[in-house]
């Protein structure tokens, strides 16, 4: 399957850019989360 390419490459960039972002921000979010958690805990 071999049609058009420039726009079925572009839209997997923004998806595979989105998903890192996505990807990034929970696991910076949960490990946030969880030194807080920690730094509560041991203060």
């Amino acid at each position: 399957m071999r049609l058009h390419e420039p726009l079925p490459n572009r839209l997997r960039d923004a998806l595979s850019i989105g998903l890192f972002i996505v990807l990034a921000g929970y696991v910076g979010f949960s490990g946030f989360r969880l030194a807080l958690l920690l730094w509560q805990r041991f203060s």
